[in-house]
């Protein structure tokens, strides 16, 4: 019980009296004590305690208020455990006779301590006394009055803990156990520029003016200083300055990181209260951050979250173009039609589609805002990100929340340093997994530190993929590179390989350098043929279920429409030069990835020509039964395709 991480503050203050020779049985001298500790410099009290270690490179610095938030946790319980545990014994004298005995709780209430009985103050009085006799005399009654600055978290939990819990629950619920690393974010350059941008957000200038004069303060101001311990309420009802007024003028490097992580919960708390910024389900405005922190501070749309949140068909893997503009406007204003339909994805959106998403969009927008006070996110017009100390504070609740988790490593959180440090086999097998826009950015910086070589380890390592179910994924990660600053000798060094050949030829043709088509095996032109159809396949899948009627939607009689005409027309131009014709090359796609081109050979067996579409009939047969036979769980996460 003398260990950090299970201490509480009676007892971890009680330890140091001792150390130093106090006479832990003097309600007096521990009162002495006290004060004078409290008068010491904030560096040394935090020293003395033993929350102000170094934290590891890459680990989270908010550890020392992590800590300090468990030991007021700890305090609570063990306070309430034990007046429950009293309330027990006195109940069990009252209804056995012990003969020759006096009552070990003479005169105890017989109420239950359910936080509604007026006599629970006796049994939390009673328990403070015998606490007290572990540890020092008068101490609980200290730390819970006079002294409650001293002991911060005492009083109701932390909302650091509850984030860091509800963060690390949100990442196991999305990737299970022994997750892969996620991409990382865009992060303050140090403590101190976390410090800074955290104290210059426009929340806390004004919780800053709250401090001066709280009596006058707007009351959810007030709510939000008790809660995160800037304020805090003395025996005689008056608000003081809490422990936290010293982390925000004064705090060691990592302790601000703590406050914004108690901030944010605080206001995540708030927001959900509001009715104008309340919940659809619990949680839903911190599952939404964590989404945030996925795309590593790619920019988002307010229009495209409100879509998905609205149930709209929204392609998951669709990036709008990087001109697509919308107004800076503020209130927030919906884009119109058109522009709607760059943002999502969404072919043909029309006036009443918008009107759709009127009671949605804003809603979003005045969270976002909201948050924006913190300097946790930032919006201009329907755009919107994570801010580098959103980033910061996010990354600090996994990193505590997963803390004692087995299965999850720090390293599943990296920094941009870290990241720029691995190989090119790790560096793949983890970006497979990321946002499209995160893994573009952060493979560009990967290769701008390393040149030509860089080129050479990356294309080699995209080339060494096992066939499984995850190989059309890695292959993909092709199509997030600036190909343009590949080197010509890099990519013409992959035109003999099987996998990876012709994406190779078709890159350097389209940047008008001359490709030995005679080099490119028949395996990678497959292979890059079942990517193309596959690409296809999803596009013409939208395209139709976006044109659907009404009746033909909800399974009526509506005129049915064949939606694969495009594919269709893709295969025979690419059957029209295939050595054996329309069969040979589904044959052939059957064998370049039998994980990824089930759906277009189940699209192929309705094919206009007979014989292409029974041979596509027999293979997709073939294949669903090597899948059933092969182990239930193949790929670390599933995937969907419509």
């Amino acid at each position: 019980m003398t260990a950090s991480g299970r201490t509480t503050w009676p007892r971890l203050y009680a330890g140091l009296m001792r150390a130093e020779g106090v006479d832990t049985g003097d309600t007096d001298a521990v009162r002495g004590w006290l004060e004078s500790f409290a008068a010491r410099p904030s560096a040394e009290r935090e020293a003395a305690l033993g929350f102000s270690a170094p934290t590891t490179a890459g680990g989270p610095a908010a550890m020392g208020s992590w800590e300090r938030a468990l030991a007021g946790e700890r305090t609570r319980r063990a306070r309430s455990e034990l007046a429950a545990r009293l309330h027990l014994v006195a109940l069990d004298e009252r209804d056995r006779t012990h003969l020759g005995q006096d009552p070990l709780i003479p005169g105890a209430p017989l109420g239950a301590p359910d936080g509604t009985d007026p006599e629970e103050d006796w049994y939390e009085t009673q328990a403070a006394v015998v606490s007290d006799r572990w540890t020092a005399a008068g101490l609980d009654v200290l730390l819970r009055g006079p002294c409650a600055h001293l002991a911060p978290g005492g009083r109701h939990t932390a909302p650091l803990l509850g984030t860091a819990a509800s963060l690390a629950q949100e990442h196991l619920e999305c990737f299970g156990p022994d997750p892969d690393p996620l991409a990382p974010v865009p992060l303050p350059e140090s403590l101190d520029a976390l410090a800074d941008a955290l104290r210059a957000a426009p929340l806390l200038r004004s919780l800053t003016t709250v401090l001066d004069s709280p009596e006058t303060a707007d009351e959810p101001l007030v709510r939000l200083a008790l809660a995160v311990g800037l304020l805090l309420e003395d025996e005689g009802g008056t608000l003081i300055e809490g422990p936290a007024a010293v982390v925000l003028c004064e705090g060691a490097p990592g302790e601000p990181a703590g406050l914004g992580l108690d901030l944010l919960g605080s206001l995540l708390a708030q927001l959900a209260e509001d009715e104008e910024t309340a919940e659809e389900y619990r949680g839903e405005h911190l599952s939404k951050l964590y989404f945030l922190y996925q795309e590593a501070g790619t920019a988002q749309s307010v229009a495209r979250q409100a879509a998905q949140r609205d149930a709209w068909a929204v392609p998951p893997s669709y990036n709008p173009a990087a001109d697509v503009r919308t107004p800076a406007s503020s209130p927030y204003e919906l884009p119109d039609p058109e522009t709607l339909s760059a943002l999502t994805g969404l072919p043909g959106l029309t006036e009443d589609d918008r009107d759709e998403l009127r009671p949605v969009a804003p809603g979003l927008a005045r969270v976002i805002d909201r948050l924006a006070g913190l300097g946790v996110t930032e919006r201009t017009g329907d755009t919107f990100t994570l801010t580098p100390l959103g980033h910061a504070l996010l990354r600090e609740g996994l990193l505590l929340g997963t803390a004692n988790l087995p299965d999850v490593d720090p390293g599943t959180f990296p920094t941009e340093e870290a990241v720029r440090a691995w190989d090119a086999g790790r560096l793949v097998a983890a970006a497979q997994w990321w946002p499209s826009g995160a893994a573009r950015k952060t493979l560009g910086d990967w290769l701008s530190g390393r040149g030509a070589d860089g080129w050479s380890e990356l294309l080699a390592a995209l080339a060494d993929t096992p066939t499984g179910p995850d190989a059309a994924r890695r292959r993909a990660l092709l199509g997030v590179l600036d190909a343009a600053a590949a080197p010509v000798p890099a990519l013409e060094s992959l035109l003999d390989d099987p996998v990876l050949g012709e994406h190779a030829a078709r890159t350097l043709r389209t940047l008008g350098h001359r490709a030995d088509s005679t080099r490119v095996p028949e395996a990678a032109r497959a292979t890059y043929l079942a990517d193309r159809f596959e690409e296809v396949r999803l596009t013409a899948a939208l395209a139709h279920r976006m044109a659907e009627g009404p009746d033909t939607a909800d399974g009526g009689e509506g005129e049915v429409t064949e939606p694969y005409h495009a594919l269709y027309a893709a295969f025979d131009e690419a059957a029209a030069g295939w050595p054996g014709g329309g069969q040979a090359l589904v044959t052939a796609l059957a064998v370049a990835d039998p994980y990824e081109v089930p759906p277009v050979l189940e699209q192929l067996s309705r094919h206009p020509d007979t014989a292409v579409a029974e041979e596509a009939w027999r293979a997709a047969r073939t294949l669903r039964a090597e899948a059933h036979s092969r182990s239930p769980t193949t790929s670390r996460r599933s995937t969907s395709s419509p």
